[in-house]
């Protein structure tokens, strides 16, 4: 078994190109293609799952709530400083405090939150349907993902 190409993400994701099969391991998954039974391969990103979660990570961290709490302390603050409310009184100025510091803790743990991955797959189209593997895509092996599918595309233009 003469190996062509392979690719591997370093996350459990490895797919090996031979001369008539294509070999998949992933977490939990190991599968083996013959080639002649490829009609086509490509990498696949499923932005709509990755637009939703964008969308529900930046409501769910949205620092409003910080903003609001820091506002609400300034104003609970202010009003035991200023005189016509009778003589100095020490609890609105440590609620005021307790409200800023909570606001500004809330709006800290929400800029801090990461933002959602955008899921990756190599894609086979097959004679009886297609197959989808998640992989982990980023800087450091896209081109490795390039160079894996051109000689995935030669072999089977090879091959057919």
């Amino acid at each position: 078994m003469k190996i062509i190409a392979e690719f591997n993400d370093k996350k459990g994701f490895n797919v090996k190109l031979t001369e008539d099969k294509i070999y998949v391991s992933a977490i939990g998954n190991e599968e083996t293609i013959a080639l002649r039974s490829v009609n086509g391969v490509g990498l696949y990103d499923d932005i709509n799952k990755y637009d939703e979660d964008l969308k529900t990570h930046k409501q769910q961290n949205s620092p409003l709530s910080g903003y609001i709490l820091t506002g609400f302390g300034v104003v609970i603050m202010l009003t035991g400083l200023i005189p016509d409310f009778g003589d100095f009184v020490a609890a609105p100025l440590i609620e005021g405090i307790s409200f800023i510091t909570v606001g500004f803790i809330t709006v800290y743990l929400s800029k801090n939150k990461p933002e959602p991955k955008l899921d990756s797959y190599f894609k086979f189209m097959l004679s009886g349907g297609s197959r989808e593997f998640k992989f982990d895509k980023s800087d450091d092996n896209s081109s490795d993902v390039a160079n894996f599918i051109n000689k995935v595309e030669e072999t089977l233009t090879a091959y057919n």
